[in-house]
């Protein structure tokens, strides 16, 4: 018996044949990637160093103004910036402090030809580096596992959250959260490394050691890039990354140990905001002040959320990720 498929041209034989593969290949990936998995954690523990500057006594030193006013609740890195920091909280719509966290949003808008770009900006001071975390979709490092930020920084307790690298898109790429190494498989992206003792560096492919990093007492390590700023600062020219044209955008920025910053940038939203190509990321992060500036996963992805509210208006109403960043007090 003779297939129906004979009766077609030779051209109609190989569109089908390219549909089948289409077809074969998407299923293929929505169920091997989104198909709830629990991948296996390398599980490597980083001790915290006894060097941390966090907790050193020696900022009081540095403490200027009414030395009348009561500062004794002050430590770690709040003695360096003691008008940040509160003796009990203050919260507000848009800010946050207390004598460990500090934190003030704002909205932005910039002028860009006939377009407009609006972004926001959350200013973060801590007073110990554990105040800023990792959090999992689920509560679970696999891959397939997805969770709204708003629904996993409410969880978590979170007073500012982000998306994070969307870490579950992938069989490598370094992950390490909260002094934990769960995948040591680099890939072909820039590194992103926050240390306990709080300084934050970006890592070309080439530069990236996993070993170095744990040895240098790495407390995060998210693998999505690229740099967004030169080793001084300065804004970039070229980057490791395809993602370059118009986007929605998320920005770790990082500017002495105990003081760092979230930035989404909305986009693909006409008169609202057109989003931002990553030489101009690049140049906002240097316009900031930040000596360093790691670019996460960002279209539909970006979102930011404070105490559990989207602050940001994300493009088709954001989507569920695999992890997050956020700042939180401790239980």
């Amino acid at each position: 018996m003779l297939s129906c498929k004979n009766h077609f041209p030779l051209w109609a034989h190989f569109v089908i044949d390219a549909l089948c593969i289409a077809i074969f290949s998407v299923a293929f990936y929505e169920f091997y990637y989104n198909l709830p998995t629990e991948l296996e954690s390398e599980n490597i523990i980083i001790e915290r160093s006894k060097d941390d500057r966090s907790t050193d006594v020696s900022y009081q030193e540095e403490i200027s103004g009414d030395t009348n006013k009561d500062e004794s609740y002050l430590y770690g890195w709040a003695l360096k910036f003691p008008d940040k920091f509160t003796e009990n909280v203050v919260s507000t719509d848009i800010s946050y402090t207390s004598p460990n966290i500090s934190v003030t949003l704002t909205k932005n808008t910039m002028e860009s030809g006939n377009s407009v770009v609006t972004y926001f900006v959350a200013d973060i001071y801590i007073a110990d580096i554990e105040y800023l975390q990792s959090g999992f979709a689920r509560d679970t490092y696999g891959r397939g596992y997805a969770e709204n930020i708003e629904d996993m920084s409410e969880r978590l307790g979170a007073v500012i959250a982000i998306n994070g690298d969307y870490y579950g898109r992938s069989n490598s790429g370094v992950v390490i959260r909260n002094g934990t190494v769960y995948r040591a498989t680099p890939d072909s992206t820039d590194v992103c490394v926050l240390y306990y003792d709080g300084r934050m560096e970006t890592f070309s492919p080439d530069e990236f050691d996993v070993d170095n990093a744990i040895e240098d007492s790495a407390y995060q390590a998210w693998s999505f890039g690229p740099a967004l700023l030169d080793k001084n600062g300065f804004p970039l020219t070229e980057f490791n990354s395809s993602v370059t044209p118009l986007n929605p955008r998320t920005v770790f920025g990082y500017y002495e140990p105990g003081h760092y910053c979230f930035v989404v940038v909305d986009g693909r939203q006409t008169g609202y905001s057109r989003g931002m190509t990553m030489s101009e990321l690049s140049i906002l992060m240097n316009k900031l002040g930040c000596r360093a500036a790691y670019n996460l996963d960002g279209g539909q992805s970006s979102l930011m959320t404070m105490y559990g509210k989207i602050v940001n208006q994300p493009y088709k109403n954001g989507r569920a990720v695999s992890d997050s960043i956020l700042i939180k007090e401790l239980e």
